[in-house]
């Protein structure tokens, strides 16, 4: 049961989110690279303080970021699904948590492709960049950290019963 459940989740988080993203996005106009903020010369009197200009600025530093947090997220995944096993007794319900860090491992390569191949694209043609790309970008990777801290949120749930309930941890 615990893995139907994990497997329903890991799959359903990018989903949810990037629906929801693309029901936010859908109307806007969206590009890569973030635009550049100026201050309101007319704040305190008029709002906002910053104003969204035109001017757009490079996306490599953001992607170098995102790229660094994906990966140390997949590596933090990988390792748990090889050495918790081996620490801890077989218990069903930590079924869960190895199958989101398996969708996080997944959802967070995926992640950092989708983003590489819009990132390349949107430099041949900044229009081929789109809510609906956007909207999987934003799903892959908040789907990757959801089921990654779903997993350790369940993982230190049952460890905590565990010792709680006196259980041995160790096989």
């Amino acid at each position: 049961m615990w893995m139907y459940v994990g497997v329903a989740f890991g799959l359903a988080a990018p989903t949810l989110l990037g629906f929801f993203s693309w029901f936010m996005e859908r109307k806007q106009d969206i590009v890569l690279s973030p635009r550049q903020w100026k201050a309101n010369p007319d704040w305190p009197k008029s709002k906002p303080r910053y104003l969204i200009g035109m001017e757009l600025v490079d996306f490599v530093p953001r992607m170098q970021q995102y790229t660094k947090t994906a990966e140390i997220m997949i590596t933090l995944s990988s390792a748990s699904i090889i050495f918790i096993p081996s620490h801890l007794s077989r218990q069903p319900m930590l079924a869960f948590s190895f199958i989101l860090l398996g969708f996080a491992v997944l959802w967070g390569v995926s992640f950092i492709a989708w983003m590489s191949y819009c990132y390349e694209e949107s430099l041949y043609d900044p229009a081929n960049f789109n809510a609906i790309t956007s909207s999987v970008m934003f799903g892959l990777g908040f789907g990757a950290f959801a089921s990654f801290a779903g997993a350790y949120m369940f993982l230190a749930v049952v460890i905590a019963r565990a010792i709680a309930g006196g259980q041995p941890l160790v096989q």
